[in-house]
């Protein structure tokens, strides 16, 4: 009896650990990713629109390179640049580190992302030679990854930035200040977030005399636990006339 009470009680401990192991790999798995983008483009028209807030303790006003409503501009790190189509130049670096192990990276002396004409020379034209500015324009961006419990693992939260229709001599539609702010990072016991966003494409929409830019960003996410590392990229197009498309 007490040896059948003992090879019982092994049993049971074997099964409890088993099914201790497999929970312990459905919580580590990542079996969905879900992004959800804000659909309302526009941020807003009023003059205190460099007030509001794009993540906690983020407004507009603090953010490199945006025009404000008299048609000045926040101070600005040129870059260098990092890709040429015809009569276009983008400025800005090459990569743009958003969060890092989990934390956002708040970097707010980065040269933002810019697409500019050329002056007679081939160079860039200064972005304070361009007019017609838009208002800054936010688009809203949700992640989350679920595990197969289908529970939310890793969640981030970012906002897409950027000002368009700039012209230059009365031509052309050119954006400036295209960034990503990292707003909310949710990353739970066992994972771990690094994600990055760069230029992937650019285009002319319009003609040569009359250019409409078009810019391609992608932003790359890596998931990571002990059992898998999942890397994805959500891939943006934003055009000099205003629009943003998750492609």
């Amino acid at each position: 009896m007490i040896k059948r009470l003992a090879l019982l009680g092994l049993v049971l401990g074997t099964v409890n650990a088993q099914a201790s192991q497999e929970d312990l790999n459905k919580y580590l798995t990542i079996a969905s990713i879900e992004t959800t983008v804000e659909t309302t483009t526009d941020k807003g028209v009023s003059t205190s629109v460099m007030e509001q807030e794009v993540a906690e303790g983020i407004e507009f006003a603090d953010l490199q390179g945006l025009p404000n409503a008299d048609g000045s501009f926040n101070k600005a790190n040129i870059g260098e640049v990092i890709q040429i189509a015809n009569d276009i130049i983008a400025l800005g670096e090459r990569i743009y580190e958003i969060v890092k192990k989990g934390k956002p990276v708040l970097n707010l002396e980065y040269a933002p992302m810019s697409v500019l004409p050329k002056d007679g020379a081939g160079r860039a034209v200064d972005v304070l030679d361009t007019e017609g500015w838009s208002l800054p324009v936010a688009r809203k961006v949700k992640m989350a990854y679920k595990n197969r419990f289908g529970s939310t693992v890793v969640a981030f939260d970012y906002t897409i930035v950027y000002s368009h229709s700039g012209s230059y001599e009365g031509r052309g539609a050119y954006i400036t200040a295209l960034q990503v702010v990292p707003a909310n990072v949710i990353v739970n016991w066992g994972f771990s977030l690094n994600v990055s966003m760069k230029l992937v494409g650019l285009q002319n929409h319009g003609s040569r005399a009359n250019p409409v830019a078009g810019a391609v960003i992608g932003v790359n996410y890596r998931a990571e636990s002990i059992l898998k590392t999942i890397e994805t990229t959500d891939t943006y197009h934003v055009t000099g006339r205003g629009g943003l498309t998750q492609l």
